[in-house]
């Protein structure tokens, strides 16, 4: 059988549950919408839309004023375009208040830590900094090797060294055992393309501060065992072949009532159905 191209969201569903993996990837069941999926598309936009700001005007005596209204310009401009979808999951105006000031809270302190690596130079105009602080964004990899793809949410280049960074609006705000492998594998994607093994790989949290770890070969070792595991558990298309792995996670899981409330595929995808189609969103 062909081997199916993984991704770090695949394999760590596979962790988490091999019949939440079958219900998820092979049988490709839709997951339910929610707000927080919505505000991650808004953030990771507005971080990606930022570094094609027009800057012209802005100089070295300026930018801290002009930086964050800039940003908030981006911000308001993406809650605006999908408001109609923010309000499917808030009741009240109160409450959309507050998913909007949280979100631009993080979007600020993000900027406030921009701001201050501009600070780090010195005798450069503020277009130079930019530029060199400009990195690449949500760049796509894809390992036909190992059959695994991944985008990055942004590489940075500090001198010699590369960092890949993945933005996070969780409130956790220490590298999970699932972020240390999705980073593992980004650093692999990245070598298998660029023939060098990225020095740093992080999570900025956006309600904190980034995190690092450094990428080790033992690191891109278990990023490889984890792709070649799965790649050999999941040739089936059987749903006995994915035992159901009970956990604290499975309350908060779209396929609970087919596990434990003895509904079926079918109830399911009737029920997926009703739903309006502008209410769907894609991973």
């Amino acid at each position: 059988m062909t081997k199916r191209l993984q991704s770090p969201s695949s394999i760590n569903t596979y962790r988490q549950c091999p019949r939440k993996y079958y219900y998820n990837y092979i049988k490709n069941l839709p997951t339910k919408p929610t707000i927080h999926l919505v505000r991650g598309k808004i953030t990771h936009s507005v971080l990606e839309n930022f570094f094609d700001i027009d800057i012209t005007n802005i100089t070295m005596k300026n930018y801290k004023e002009e930086l964050p209204k800039r940003l908030q310009q981006l911000f308001l401009r993406e809650w605006t375009q999908n408001q109609s979808e923010i309000r499917k999951f808030t009741t009240t105006i109160d409450q959309e208040r507050f998913y909007f000031s949280e979100t631009l809270l993080m979007l600020l302190n993000w900027v406030n830590y921009f701001i201050k690596k501009v600070e780090s130079f010195t005798n450069l105009s503020f277009h130079d900094i930019f530029k060199k602080l400009t990195p690449l964004r949500e760049k796509q990899y894809i390992s036909y090797d190992l059959y695994v793809h991944g985008f990055i949410d942004a590489i940075e280049h500090h001198g010699d060294q590369v960092h890949i960074i993945d933005y996070k609006t969780n409130t956790h705000l220490e590298i999970s055992e699932e972020q240390r492998l999705q980073l593992a594998i980004y650093a692999l994607l990245y070598r298998e393309t660029h023939g060098k093994i990225p020095d740093k790989a992080g999570i900025f949290f956006l309600r904190s501060k980034p995190k690092h770890i450094t990428v080790s070969p033992e690191l891109l070792d278990q990023a490889v065992h984890e792709i070649n595991l799965i790649h050999k558990n999941t040739q089936s298309t059987k749903i006995d072949d994915y035992p159901l792995k009970p956990g604290p996670l499975c309350n908060w899981c779209d396929f609970y009532g087919i596990c434990f409330e003895q509904k079926t595929i079918k109830d399911y995808e009737a029920a997926a159905q009703a739903i309006e189609p502008e209410q769907k969103l894609q991973e």
